[in-house]
């Protein structure tokens, strides 16, 4: 697995384009964490449209790990015909620490979907992932808990040099609104974590892509296919090369 440490004079954005080359050139796998302690905020939906951006787009083997109790990504792969791996842990930091390492020994890439709340679980995930994604709603609750997801990535990159890197964007916002602004404005502020210029807009297609058990990347028209660009324009800030 790829567990670097922080090179002296690189960038970010360095770093991201070298985790990148690496996936496309190695055998290693990568672990990208879809975080958040508050509910609601779109971390399975985030976690099972970036598993499934690698399945179609990179040809990799991609393997889901989920850790919310609810199961909700779980239960959306098992009901769909898109073919991703998953495997569903205890939210328990020992179980994490012992069978997420194994998991990633089969699959290019692992996407785990967090547990809520700023768990002993969530701090393994930032122990051994490559890399988190913190979806935020643009809410002052939400913003403001957005603040203790970084102080968790700060912790694991003091404890392993730098890693994981990580990245905010806002999720299910509505557009041209005040309280969008204001969360923009706030969490470009968080120092040490960069937000993504892309939001992901509430939409009920992407509300409905659960129960429906699909995944809006398959869209080819219409509103699917608008939410679908939106998850791939924020997945390409992430890994620029892909």
């Amino acid at each position: 697995m790829l567990h670097r440490g922080w090179t002296k004079g690189v960038t970010v954005d360095g770093l991201v384009q070298q985790l990148f080359a690496e996936l496309s050139a190695c055998n290693s796998s990568v672990i990208i964490g879809s975080l958040n302690q508050k509910g609601g905020a779109g971390k399975s939906t985030t976690a099972v449209h970036l598993a499934h951006r690698f399945q179609l787009k990179h040809g990799k083997s991609v393997h889901l790990v989920d850790l919310d109790p609810q199961g909700t990504s779980s239960f959306w792969l098992q009901a769909s015909d898109l073919g991703i791996e998953h495997t569903f842990l205890a939210a328990d930091s020992d179980v994490v620490l012992e069978q997420l390492p194994a998991v990633a020994e089969t699959a290019d890439v692992v996407v785990v979907d967090g547990p809520a709340g700023l768990s002993d679980a969530t701090r393994a995930v930032l122990l051994l992932a490559d890399m988190a994604l913190i979806p935020v709603q643009p809410s002052g609750a939400d913003v403001r808990s957005a603040v203790d997801a970084v102080r968790l990535v700060q912790q694991a990159r003091r404890i392993r040099g730098g890693l994981p890197d990580a990245r905010l964007f806002i999720s299910r916002a509505t557009r041209g609104t005040k309280l969008l602004q204001e969360a923009r404005s706030v969490l470009m502020q968080l120092e040490g974590i960069p937000l993504l210029d892309t939001a992901i807009t509430q939409r009920q297609i992407v509300a409905d892509a659960f129960g429906q058990a699909t995944s809006v990347l398959n869209a080819k028209t219409g509103p699917g296919l608008e939410a679908g660009n939106e998850f791939n324009r924020l997945f390409s800030e992430v890994f620029p090369n892909g």
